[in-house]
């Protein structure tokens, strides 16, 4: 038989982090293998999109930018690849067509060579304005079909999406498989009709969740796949991808060998071994196991990860099996979407809400909202007509390309990127997370770290160790408890929300949080009470308040927004009445029960 070498792309990067370790990836720990890593002979490097730009400054008080122009700089040779959410670039929601335009040109021109994009519903109308904008700036247009398993998705409906995606200009089809749900039959029967109908390379993305990923690689080199997704063997298996080094000894003297070098593979493997070991205290071990359950509640490597570490905040991590079950109840009740970025999200968070609360859909997050006006595209099937009737009551959803409905917004972000370095990477980072980016750009421009949003000291990918410690934001010096043993260390950077100080010479951040004068235990409900004092049902940031102290509401008027778990969450009021008091700063981190405002309820 003909031979047909067969390349790869690493993940090592970006997807085999976001999936084991919630994306926590330091570029630090990425820059001593960048260059043996451009040696390699990869078809690409995945670096960048998806979730890495979020947290980059969410989390990690890294600028995203810089991130890919250092790796550009190391890696010359080699493709660098990102992942694009179409309509919706690496955020959650649609940005106008002016936003998509600036972010794929910054991108080609900080050094993005491939753009893998996608879109959650397998709706072409959130996928042509972006493919095009690659075309014209040069990039290779990989263009992806989210697969999924439900009564909505079929083979044929497959190969007729990705007939589409050729007609917009796609030079590459990707097969997505976020959650490791392909079966080797599977693979044969749609790339061998991927290849019959489009003529085009074809490319698999699949996650080792279900335990199939090795087969059906194999199976897909038979039915002749041109790229794969591996991971170096320390984050891969899983929830992240095969493993590079096995893959490639599995090919290795065939006809579909890849010619990578074993040899050279072991070198990167042991540094990202050594990596790995620092990121041990947030890499949960449940992510790193095969769970046939997958083929039942069919969640994906990087929203498994976010999932249990939404539980590890909410201090439930014991309702994991509830949460699972309650999600594919939440996936079906939205008409099948497929589960990834942003439906993985809004699924998944309201998943979590319907556990947490005790009663599916009490509080329902303004994305599911969203979602059922058709704001994010048009769902695979059709969705609950309860649920729909509850959220929309006699709202009917659009039936228009989502993004028609938004009108242009680079002008307005450049503008508020005045107050930095007003560059154009700055203002795109404030059109997509404008509350995230101002308090990172405001940070690095004062010289600290930027106050994080997130929740549990446990969760900081910078530890060695599971530490704790309390302190003032100007401590210079902090009592810690390690293991139950008492340290008193120095504080490097007193000051900000984050501080960091040094043990055995390995660095730490320690992330502090006041305590409120308001603090009281979790309630049973936002208005558990029937009166009209409002409490935050989760640890969240505040974004915003929509009404002021005397002002008159109605019962169920939005009267805030709470930012939780990466999802909007509109306040309403629980009563008529008149606005009392104000408890909490917009833009504050606030604990679960911590009071949000009162309405001092009217006289009935």
């Amino acid at each position: 038989m003909q031979s047909r070498r067969v390349q790869i792309t690493d993940t090592i990067l970006r997807d085999s982090h976001q999936s084991l370790i919630a994306t926590r990836m330091r570029i630090d720990d990425m820059l001593p293998a960048l260059e043996q890593l451009d040696k390699v002979g990869y078809y690409s490097l995945e670096m960048w999109g998806g979730a890495t730009f979020d947290v980059c400054m969410r989390f990690l008080d890294e600028d995203p930018w810089e991130r890919l122009r250092t790796i550009r700089k190391h890696v010359k040779k080699t493709r660098l690849q990102m992942l694009l959410r179409g309509q919706n670039l690496v955020g959650y929601r649609h940005y106008p067509d002016d936003v998509v335009d600036a972010f794929v040109e910054a991108a080609r021109e900080n050094g993005i060579d491939v753009f893998r994009i996608f879109d959650a519903l397998n709706d072409i109308r959130n996928l042509a304005h972006s493919m095009h904008a690659v075309r014209r700036v040069g990039g290779i247009v990989e263009g992806s079909i989210s697969y999924t398993v439900s009564p909505a998705h079929t083979i044929d409906g497959f190969v007729e999406f990705g007939r589409q995606l050729k007609d917009e200009g796609a030079e590459i089809i990707c097969i997505k498989d976020m959650a490791g749900m392909i079966s080797p039959k599977a693979t044969i029967e749609l790339i061998t009709a991927l290849k019959s109908e489009l003529a085009l390379p074809i490319h698999l993305h699949t996650h080792c969740s279900s335990g199939m990923a090795p087969a059906s690689y194999l199976a897909a080199c038979q039915a002749g796949v041109d790229i794969l997704d591996c991971a170096l063997s320390p984050f891969s298996w899983g929830t992240s991808q095969p493993p590079t080094e096995s893959i490639v000894g599995v090919l290795a003297g065939t006809r579909w060998d890849t010619g990578l070098d074993l040899e050279q593979l072991s070198v990167l493997a042991q540094h990202f071994q050594k990596v790995r070991q620092r990121y041990l205290p947030i890499l949960d071990r449940r992510s790193e196991r095969v769970d046939t359950r997958i083929l039942q509640h069919q969640i994906p490597g990087g929203m498994l990860s976010n999932l249990l570490s939404q539980l590890k905040a909410q201090k439930a991590e014991d309702r994991f099996q509830e949460v699972l079950h309650e999600t594919a109840l939440v996936r079906r009740d939205l008409g099948y979407p497929p589960l990834v970025t942003p439906t993985s999200q809004i699924v998944g968070t309201q998943a979590v809400f319907n556990v947490i609360l005790g009663e599916r859909y009490k509080t329902v997050t303004k994305e599911v909202a969203n979602y059922l006006r058709g704001l994010y595209g048009r769902p695979p099937a059709a969705v609950d007509p309860e649920l729909r009737q509850k959220v929309l009551g006699d709202e009917q959803p659009i039936l228009c390309r989502p993004a028609d409905l938004l009108a242009p917004e680079m002008d307005q972000h450049r503008e508020v990127a005045q107050k930095w370095n007003d560059t154009l990477e700055e203002a795109l980072s404030c059109a997509l997370f404008p509350t995230v980016a101002a308090a990172f750009l405001d940070a690095r421009a004062a010289g600290t770290a930027p106050p994080t949003t997130e929740a549990p000291p446990e969760d900081n990918p910078s530890m060695g160790q599971q530490l704790q410690a309390e302190a003032s934001d100007d401590a210079r010096e902090i009592t810690l408890e390690l293991e139950g043993k008492s340290s008193t260390l120095q504080v490097e950077r007193p000051g900000s929300g984050t501080i960091r100080i040094f043990l055995d010479g390995t660095p730490y951040d320690v992330h502090l949080r006041s305590r409120s004068k308001h603090r009281r235990s979790r309630p049973s409900s936002l208005d558990a009470s029937g009166d009209g004092l409002i409490r935050s049902e989760m640890p969240g940031t505040l974004l915003e308040y929509r009404v002021e102290p005397g002002q008159p509401v109605k019962k169920g008027q939005v009267v805030a927004v709470l930012e939780a778990m990466k999802m909007q969450n509109e306040l309403q009021s629980p009563v008529d009445g008149v606005v009392d008091s104000l408890h909490a700063k917009a833009g504050a981190n606030l604990d679960a029960g911590e009071p949000i405002l009162e309405i001092t309820p009217a006289a009935s």
